[in-house]
């Protein structure tokens, strides 16, 4: 009788266990879907404000984006693919070198992560260790800290949305901003490589230097024995412009999609509020620095557009991870990062104005 009432015991607990074990792998999915139910609701609700948002990430994306990073993309891409990335960042490697002991694809990746904005540094940083030219601690590294806004984008667009929310007395020079955006860059590189166990580069690039030489040997070869009636290979510049296209076009579709939440956002939350043009500044940046400069005056929107700029929104995470293969890191650690960037870089233009 005991023997029966323990196999019962047992087997409601297998039931229970098994159910519950259902619930938390369905947990995600559940969700998921449930937050696709919710956003299909409002794209029915408010086609209007649905589709002012997509055309204003559409827009932002093929006036501002597009013209200003696919060229910097192929370019990039270029350079790679002919090995020339010494001749690039020969200026700058030897203080990249001695302040961060990165190797030449090391000093290739932060170059290009500073110079040509989001998300290049994070994808020449994933394409590099797919090629075999980065440890992957190096590589964890730069993951951490080689995505900035461009200068171009600084001294332009952000300086600009600055201007309009300082008061006159507030107003900061353009050098102070930029410290606060890219001096950070030292006490993060050093804390992830302490945290990845990062030592110094290793030479392991010698080795993808070999396989980029016997790649064009066997593109050569082929070129030799095929015969003229045969199609003719694929130019470096060709599978540079299709591996970019394809690039912008997913980075097109995010903000896109993000450019809607953003607006949904001003729906939900009160219209005009602090915490409104936060969370704005936290789905979009370049939507949040918008609705900051309109709303938020003084030195708190002065921040607010910098901790924008450097945080690069939920939109440029996704960014990221839609270019990145592999990169030794999730994107839960590319946002942790990010985040301390942008407590960072409020900090250090605070500290910057009371000079």
């Amino acid at each position: 009788m005991l023997e029966g009432r323990r196999k019962n015991v047992n087997r409601r607990y297998d039931r229970i266990r098994g159910s519950a074990d259902l619930a938390l792998s369905a947990g995600p999915g559940s969700f998921a879907a449930l937050a696709l139910a919710v956003v299909m609701l409002l794209l029915l609700l408010f086609p209007k404000l649905s589709l002012e948002g997509a055309r204003n990430g559409l827009l932002l994306w093929y006036q501002t984006v597009l013209p200003t990073l696919l060229p910097f993309m192929i370019c990039t891409n270029l350079v790679v693919s002919m090995n020339a990335m010494k001749l690039l960042t020969a200026p700058f490697a030897p203080v990249f070198k001695k302040v961060f002991r990165l190797s030449d694809p090391g000093c290739f990746v932060l170059l290009t992560g500073i110079l040509c904005g989001y998300p290049m540094g994070a994808k020449n940083c994933s394409d590099l260790l797919e090629q075999g030219c980065l440890s992957l601690p190096e590589a964890r590294c730069l993951y951490a800290v080689s995505n900035f806004p461009s200068p171009m984008f600084l001294a332009g667009y952000m300086m600009a949305k600055a201007s309009q929310t300082a008061e006159s007395q507030l107003t900061l020079p353009f050098w102070k901003i930029a410290a606060a955006v890219y001096l950070p860059v030292l006490p993060m590189f050093f804390l992830a490589a302490a945290l990845y166990g990062y030592d110094g580069a290793i030479k392991i690039h010698d080795k993808a230097d070999d396989k980029i030489q016997v790649r064009r040997q066997d593109r050569e070869r082929g070129a030799q024995d095929r015969s003229p009636y045969q199609a003719s290979p694929s130019l470096p510049l060709d599978e540079a412009l299709s591996s970019s296209i394809s690039v912008m076009v997913r980075i097109g579709g995010y903000l896109m999609l993000f450019s809607i939440l953003a607006r949904f956002i001003g729906i939900i939350f009160p219209a005009g509020s602090f915490l409104t043009c936060l969370l704005v500044s936290a789905a979009e940046m370049t939507t949040g620095m918008e609705a900051v400069s309109q709303r938020v005056w003084g030195f708190p929107g002065v921040l607010l557009i910098v901790g924008a700029g450097t945080f690069g929104g939920l939109s440029g995470a996704f960014q990221v991870r839609s270019v990145t293969k592999n990169a030794g890191c999730s994107i839960r650690h590319y946002i942790l990062w990010k985040t301390m960037h942008c407590l960072l870089a409020c900090l250090f233009l605070t500290c910057a104005a009371l000079l």
